[in-house]
């Protein structure tokens, strides 16, 4: 009688233990036939990270290219969107690195001394504090035009990217002072790709417009920004710009950046 009150109790243990671990056996292989069928794994916790991952999209990025775009390419016949995503790109990688290495060296040749002189300031505070800006694994998810502005002998096209990066700050025993090192974070940044022509070689009533000039041989106005030739008589017409290009200023635009 003595042994039939330990092993019941111990038969009913193993039998509800048994029956929890099939039950738990069944539910894992449910959960990887799912997986397996909705997401192509059977690691459902990497197929949750895989769209974690896949799903930090730039819901904020203010895309207007579509409108954007034909009116810049009416001024700029030669302009290749795909050429300059390509450059915004790099500009923004550089960057980063820069802060990060506290090395203005490692500036892309895209940059204009304006970007420069902002990284050297950055650079200067971080070294007061002694502290180091990270900036890993920076991926561009999502680049659009935001804005295309004329003023006067100047042209803005306003690019919008959403960048996904771990970014953080340490200190001088590398403790995390400021944002997580564990968990990437995703803002918007700003960044501006200016055109600006020469005003020496522009009339004073033109300073009021993108343009003004006239071609040297029928006199017709020169309407397009970056216009080659003469719409009219189809004479060569030579550009006017001091710089052509260049990316003056980023700015990260805080009021729509977001977690991952």
């Amino acid at each position: 009688m003595g042994w039939a009150s330990i092993i019941v109790p111990l038969a009913i243990i193993a039998a509800l233990a048994v029956t929890v671990l099939v039950i738990f056996l069944y539910i894992k292989y449910r959960l990887q036939r799912f997986s397996k069928e909705a997401f192509g794994t059977k690691d459902f916790a990497k197929a949750m990270k895989d769209i974690e991952r896949s799903t930090e999209s730039a819901r904020s990025v203010h895309g207007m290219t579509d409108i954007y775009l034909p009116l810049i390419q009416k001024d700029f016949p030669d302009f290749d969107y795909d050429v300059f995503k390509g450059r915004v790109e790099g500009v923004l990688k550089s960057y980063f690195a820069a802060i990060t290495a506290k090395d203005d060296g490692l500036l892309s040749p895209d940059c204009s001394q304006s970007i420069r002189n902002t990284v050297i300031g950055l650079i200067h505070e971080l070294e007061a504090k002694d502290y180091v800006h990270e900036h890993r694994e920076v991926t561009v998810h999502q680049m659009e035009i935001a804005r295309y502005l004329k003023n006067g002998p100047t042209v803005t096209i306003l690019f919008n990217a959403a960048v996904g990066m771990y970014d953080y700050v340490t200190d001088a025993n590398g403790k995390v002072v400021m944002g997580n090192s564990e968990k990437k974070s995703q803002k918007l940044f700003d960044v501006a790709l200016v055109y600006a022509q020469d005003p020496d070689k522009m009339s004073v009533s033109s300073m009021t417009t993108a343009m003004g000039v006239n071609c040297p041989n029928c006199g017709a106005p020169i309407t397009n920004l970056g216009q080659k030739y003469c719409n009219y008589c189809g004479t060569g017409i030579r550009e006017i710009n001091v710089r052509s290009w260049s990316f003056e200023y980023i700015q990260e635009n805080k009021t729509t950046s977001s977690p991952y």
